[in-house]
C-alpha cells in the first residue's frame, strides 16, 4: 500500500480513499487468517467491529499481553464507512497505512508461526 502511494504523483486526492479501503480491507482479510488458523472460522457478522471480540478473545487464550494491534484494528474498523461511502474527501489516508502497517507487524509478530511467515525485526 504504501509503494502505491509514494507512486503516485502529488495531487493524488481522488485516490486517498482507494489507498485507505485497501488498508482497512486488508486488515480484515488478515484477522480473518488468524481467526481461521487459530478458531478454524472468521467472523461472518456484518459489522466488522464484531471481529474485535474474536481478535481480543484469541489474544486472551494465547496469552497475549500486548494487545495494541487490536486498537490499531479498531481505529481502522471505526473508519471504514466513512472511507467507502462519504461523499467528501477522506482526509486520514496516511493514518490508515499508519495503523494498517502497525497492525500487520503486530499480527506477523504474534501469529507468525500460524501464518507461516518468518518475521525478520
Amino acid at each position: 500500500m504504501r509503494l502505491l502511494r509514494e507512486s503516485l504523483p502529488a495531487e493524488r486526492l481522488s485516490t486517498d480513499a482507494a489507498i485507505a479501503l485497501l488498508a482497512v480491507h486488508g486488515s480484515i482479510s488478515l484477522n480473518d487468517a488468524i481467526q481461521m488458523a487459530l478458531r478454524g472460522v472468521r467472523s461472518k457478522a456484518e459489522d466488522h467491529r464484531a471481529a474485535l471480540v474474536d481478535l481480543e478473545r484469541v489474544c486472551d487464550q494465547h496469552k497475549i499481553k500486548e494487545i495494541q494491534g487490536v486498537e490499531h484494528l479498531k481505529w481502522l474498523l471505526g473508519k471504514k464507512t466513512d472511507i467507502a461511502y462519504l461523499e467528501k474527501r477522506f482526509a486520514h489516508s496516511d493514518a490508515a497505512l499508519d495503523h494498517a502497517e502497525k497492525f500487520y507487524w503486530w499480527a506477523y509478530n504474534h501469529f507468525g508461526e500460524v501464518l507461516r511467515v518468518q518475521v525478520y525485526a
